[in-house]
């Protein structure tokens, strides 16, 4: 008995759900293009309904995808919906996927035809190409869920349009059929349908005319509408808005006093210290700064050996580095000054060295000789945190960023797309570009304390000192092998990084320092390849 009476009911349920039915007896658009470049439509559908109904659904795609991979949206503002008598009908709005979706509320619709009109204005729905403009509208949207009878639409260009052209699509999405006719009565334009239109099947019509009738908007009024149809690329500059909060809390100097001319070196800082106070980076020109002060010290000297090939036509150029103090004196200079002598002379069992003997070992000792220079730094307290690390901590930050990012993205594209309407570059481009800002910021980061920022002030002094009046004595002394007694600056000069002197010619020059017994030579030249050609990682500058 209770089966009975369940496949009853269930018969009387199917019954009423066959009873109801709708379909659109003639969809109608006047659409009117503004010199302004707005484009107002007022649209007429008539919908005869069999069976009790609330109103219909009128789905309009506003979500775009350029070519470039972003979102273009159309900018739509409802105007209204009434019936043929003019009187106001009840529109909810919502948005679900790529349109702009309206429920409009019709009294009375059962078992009868009745007719809505739809009005709103687009402000951004034209295109505007080098040689005309144009409109590229699809006038009945193809997300209908009930069949279209008829379908037509009458676009009404601007005063003085010219040089009309047309083109019309029917079908489902991607159709290139054409079952349209289609009419230009100078500036109107007249498209009717051969055909009804089945289930998400719509009508697309593209007009263009000559330039010159349309204002075209401004590039202050595209870009804004650009980020608000791509808004996830304001995270960028939220993000870059943190970074420079974060950077003037924790990466900005002490504010540099009035710099006065220094006339000698900062005291107690060597020149590959003071060479990554300046910029917070050990680089290969400080260790060559080192290489340079232990030969003015005495403690190294380099030799040029060329040897003739092919009857004198070719030279081989190597690079002979020879101890001039035993390993037992080395304790007086700095950590740093010690591991480079160590790593150059394996540890005071060699009392000469070969460059090409050095090709592909020495860059192993570049991180410890980099550490002691970071360490003499930080126990003197001239930054808050190390450089290198805090330079290498945003860079790690960033990439973990940009990765996690990516990956997402790639993982929620489909769901974002389907859902939201959002366009892969959309949702992929302001993660990388927020990733790029976190590790160029990290660049920034690193602070001098209170004592780091005295002492770069009396290097900014020193440097001044050396530009302004030891640079003319300092060009003749690098071009003439002839001993003087600026040669102690030269490593100083040398650990400059702005340093004038650097595009000289070095390459022809030599200085002869006259320390102890006997005098040691140095060719400066000599110098920047034994450190460039024995390190892969970075070349130094000529």
């Amino acid at each position: 008995m209770c089966r009975a009476i369940l496949l009853f009911t269930g018969l009387i349920c199917a019954l009423q759900v066959h009873a109801r039915s709708l379909v659109i007896q003639n969809f109608h658009a006047d659409i009117v293009v503004g010199v302004d470049a707005t484009v107002d439509v007022s649209e007429t559908i008539r919908s005869r309904f069999e069976g009790r109904w609330n109103g219909i659904y009128r789905s309009i795609p506003v979500e775009y995808h350029t070519p470039q991979g972003f979102n273009h949206h159309l900018f739509l503002d409802l105007l209204g919906a009434t019936d043929p008598q003019g009187l106001s009908l009840k529109v909810e709005d919502a948005s679900e996927r790529h349109y702009r979706k309206f429920k409009i509320w019709i009294p009375g619709a059962e078992d009868v035809a009745k007719t809505v009109i739809l009005h709103y204005r687009v402000r951004n729905g034209l295109k505007f190409f080098e040689d005309h403009d144009e409109l590229y509208w699809n006038i009945t949207g193809d997300e209908w869920e009930v069949p279209i009878e008829a379908a037509s639409a009458r676009i009404a260009l601007p005063s003085g349009a010219e040089g009309v052209r047309t083109l019309a699509f029917t079908g489902s999405y991607g159709s290139r059929e054409a079952a349209v006719e289609v009419q230009v009565r100078g500036r109107e334009i007249d498209f009717r349908m051969r055909r009804p239109l089945a289930f998400h099947e719509g009508l697309t019509a593209v007009v263009g005319w000559n330039k010159g009738v349309v204002q075209r908007p401004t590039m202050m009024a595209r870009a804004a509408d650009f980020l608000r149809a791509n808004w996830p690329l304001g995270l960028p500059l939220a993000v870059l808005i943190a970074m420079y909060r974060r950077w003037s809390v924790r990466g900005r100097d002490p504010r540099l006093r009035p710099i006065a001319p220094q006339y000698r070196p900062p005291e107690g800082l060597t020149p590959a210290e003071l060479g990554t106070l300046i910029d917070g980076s050990a680089d290969l020109r400080d260790i060559t700064a080192t290489l340079v002060d232990l030969a003015v010290k005495g403690y190294v000297l380099i030799e040029k050996e060329e040897t003739d090939r092919l009857l004198g036509v070719f030279k081989n150029t190597d690079y002979l580095f020879l101890s001039c103090q035993p390993a037992s004196t080395w304790g007086v200079l700095c950590p740093h000054e010690r591991v480079l002598l160590s790593a150059v002379f394996s540890g005071g069992a060699k009392a000469s060295v070969r460059l090409s003997e050095l090709e592909r070992k020495f860059y192993v000792h570049l991180p410890g000789i980099c550490d002691r220079i970071f360490d003499a730094l930080m126990a003197r307290r001239y930054f808050s945190d190390r450089p290198d690390r805090v330079r290498r901590n945003y860079l790690l930050g960033g990439l973990v960023l940009g990765a996690v990012w990516l990956f997402g993205a790639i993982l929620g594209a489909p769901y974002a797309g389907v859902h939201w309407g959002m366009a892969p570059g959309t949702l992929m481009l302001p993660g990388l570009i927020s990733a790029v800002i976190v590790a160029a910021f990290g660049y920034f980061m690193p602070a001098r304390t209170v004592a780091g920022t005295r002492a770069l002030e009396a290097a900014l002094g020193f440097e001044d000192f050396l530009e302004k009046v030891e640079v003319d004595r300092m060009d003749r002394m690098i071009r003439t092998p002839k001993c003087s007694s600026n040669c102690c600056l030269m490593p100083w000069r040398w650990a400059w990084k702005s340093a004038g002197w650097r595009h000289s010619p070095v390459s022809v020059a030599s200085c002869r320092f006259g320390i102890g017994v006997g005098a040691p030579w140095i060719s400066i030249p000599a110098v920047s390849p034994a450190i460039s050609a024995a390190s892969p990682l970075r070349p130094l500058p000529s």
